[in-house]
């Protein structure tokens, strides 16, 4: 009897194994026709479904999750999604680079997606790149209406997302809740531009959000920002993002008009050449284009260079950001100015713009303002004013230096323009040390030079103790929500935390 059950028993574990098998039998490219994951299909009522799998199979039609292509070779094949389609990576997965190229177009209503499918707790699918020079682990050229979410992206020796409009613009592109690594290659994000050569095509209407941004540049020889926008032609729209370790700014605007750059961590994490936020434009073809952007209501800290620098640009409102621990080398928690020439025969690009309820807490220069002066046949007339309002608005802000430093750097540049950009040398006009305070505020009001007593600082917690100068010193510039999502009182507070 024991022998007929030990019997039983293994004739049934060889029925169920060759039944296993059978089901995932194995193709000539190492992909399996029926991969048999438990993976649900994603509701969409808007348009298709394509799957890829590490399992599965690019003969497959890809529709469903047990039909799903293998590769991104095969995902590049499809020339012409539709809007409301969406190509659905499985997680826990890893997939090699894809470039598309005017693959079809997405609405504002029915985006085209690249997302994610199966098990919500294994890791974001991954999409990695390789060591090609200059290659990009996601590229989109040539169209618009794609939105990537829910993915990490590593690994390419350029940049880790790299939009192109070289024959159309990239309108509408959004670029939501992904794990941006960018530690072998240039920039995580770059919406790439190519006005020298006549190709005027854009960016507009983009988001950045819920991203983790990090690692920019770390290993590359050159300038690598977490979100590079030399081509967001118009609202850019760039919130909610951690950005870590970036070796140059966590976000460069060069150029553009409508922008929000809000509710954002930028940590430098002490990299020679990292910084916040900069403004600025790009070559002749786009002066005048920097204007009406909203900075507002992010923590910036540990930068080695500038957290925020105004280099160009009109109509530039800074509310409400908290920027700590700007240290070393003579940089700014806040630059307005420019230290190059951008080669035009005006300054009229640099002006209105608006330094409210900001709190900024530096080490070596809380706030520098650098006035150029032209030589060698440029405009004799200086591109800032740091004394004239019409220029800045600097009120309600707190500028704190600690003990060594200054809290207000005021400096002249002057001499012949060279070849190389720069110019013969620094005068600094004025400090805290030979310009009063009051002097400035005198000018720009309501400004204070004093501690803004985080609650733990050190630790990340830049909330304000309750007897803060801060709190209620600020004025209404019409915010609704602070850093945490807390509403903001009538009397609002410096910086970007309400109590």
């Amino acid at each position: 009897m024991t022998k007929f059950l030990s019997f039983q028993r293994l004739t049934i574990a060889v029925f169920v194994l060759l039944t296993i098998l059978s089901a995932c039998k194995r193709d000539d490219d190492g992909g399996s026709v029926n991969p048999g994951g438990d993976e649900e299909p994603v509701p969409n009522d808007l348009g298709i479904n394509y799957y890829v799998s590490n399992a599965g199979n690019d003969s497959n039609d890809g529709l469903t999750p047990k039909t799903a292509w293998k590769t991104s070779a095969r995902v590049q094949q499809h020339s012409n999604f539709e809007p409301g389609d969406m190509v659905l990576f499985r997680r826990g997965d890893t997939f090699d680079k894809l470039t598309l190229d005017k693959a079809g177009n997405g609405t504002v209503d029915e985006p085209i997606i690249f997302g994610a499918y199966g098990n919500e707790d294994l890791d974001r699918p991954i999409i990695n790149g390789d060591r090609t020079p200059f290659s990009f682990a996601i590229n989109l050229r040539n169209m618009g209406g794609w939105i990537i979410q829910d993915l990490k992206v590593q690994g390419a020796n350029g940049d880790q997302i790299h939009i192109q409009p070289i024959e159309a613009n990239c309108d509408n592109i959004k670029i939501l809740n992904c794990h941006i690594d960018g530690v072998n290659g240039r920039h995580c994000i770059r919406f790439d531009t190519d006005i020298r050569s006549g190709n005027f095509f854009g960016c507009s209407n983009v988001e950045v959000a819920y991203n983790l941004i990090e690692n920019a540049g770390q290993n590359f020889d050159n300038t690598s920002d977490g979100v590079n926008g030399p081509n967001i032609q118009k609202n850019g729209y760039i919130h909610h993002n951690e950005f870590f370790n970036n070796k140059s700014e966590a976000v460069d605007l060069g150029a553009g008009k409508g922008h929000i750059v809000e509710y954002n961590l930028m940590d430098g994490n002490n990299d020679r050449d990292s910084g916040g936020i900069k403004t600025h434009v790009q070559s002749g073809n786009q002066i005048n284009d920097t204007e009406n952007i909203d900075l507002r209501y992010n923590v910036i800290k540990n930068c080695i260079q500038h957290a925020i620098q105004i280099q160009d640009g009109r109509s530039i409102r800074v509310f409400n950001n908290t920027i700590y621990h700007n240290q070393q080398n003579g940089k700014n928690a806040l630059l307005i100015g420019t230290a190059n020439d951008n080669q035009y025969d005006d300054n009229s690009w640099i002006g209105s713009n608006e330094i409210k309820n900001n709190i900024f807490h530096g080490v070596t220069h809380t706030i520098s303002i650098t006035v150029l002066r032209w030589a060698g046949g440029r405009a004799g007339t200086p591109a800032v004013f740091w004394d004239d309002p019409n220029r800045y608005d600097i009120k309600n802000n707190i500028f704190y230096a600690g003990d060594e430093g200054n809290a207000i750097v005021i400096r002249i540049q002057t001499g012949q323009f060279m070849s190389d950009n720069q110019f013969t040398e620094y005068s600094n006009i004025a400090t805290t040390n030979n310009l009063p305070f009051s002097d400035f505020t005198a000018i720009h009001t309501n400004n204070f030079n004093v501690n803004p007593d985080f609650n733990d600082p050190d630790n990340g917690d830049f909330t304000l103790k309750p007897d803060s100068p801060a709190i209620g010193a600020g004025i209404d510039v019409g915010l609704a929500k602070d850093f945490n999502d807390k509403d903001v009182s009538n009397s609002p507070n410096i910086g970007a935390f309400e109590n």
